[in-house]
C-alpha cells in the first residue's frame, strides 16, 4: 500500500515497529502522491516521523538534500530514494524507502 497525499507541500511519512521488531513505513516501502493544478507551491518538504517512543537520528536522500524537493512539470514524476535510523534506549534501526512527487498533466498536452 502506498502512502498518498493529494496536495501537501509538507506531508509526513509515518513510521512503526513491525512484529518482528523491524522499523517500516506505515503505508509500505514505496510512496506516492499527486499533485493537482490547484496546487501553489513550488518545493514539496518531506518529514519522516519515527515510532512512538523511539528518536529519528538521521535521514539520508540518496540524491542529496534535506528532503525539500522542487515540483516536476505537468505530467512528470520524480523519485527521491531515502534511509533513515530510529533509535530507542540505545537501540537502533534503519531502513528505507523512496518518495514519489507526480504533477498531474494539465490536460491540454503542452505541460504548463
Amino acid at each position: 500500500m502506498n502512502y498518498n497525499f493529494i496536495d501537501e507541500a509538507a506531508p509526513t511519512l509515518d513510521t512503526t515497529i513491525d512484529p518482528t521488531g523491524s522499523v517500516t513505513l506505515s503505508n509500505g516501502i514505496e510512496q506516492g502522491d499527486l499533485l493537482t493544478d490547484n496546487f501553489g507551491a513550488r518545493s514539496v518538504s518531506v518529514s519522516i516521523a519515527p515510532p512512538s517512543g523511539w528518536s529519528l537520528d538521521r535521514v539520508v536522500w540518496t540524491s542529496g538534500g534535506t528532503g525539500t524537493f522542487a515540483v516536476p512539470a505537468a505530467g512528470a514524476e520524480t523519485e527521491h530514494p531515502f534511509q533513515y535510523t530510529v533509535s530507542q534506549n540505545g537501540t537502533s534501526q534503519t531502513a528505507s524507502g523512496s518518495f514519489k512527487i507526480k504533477r498531474q498533466s494539465d490536460g491540454d498536452g503542452t505541460g504548463d
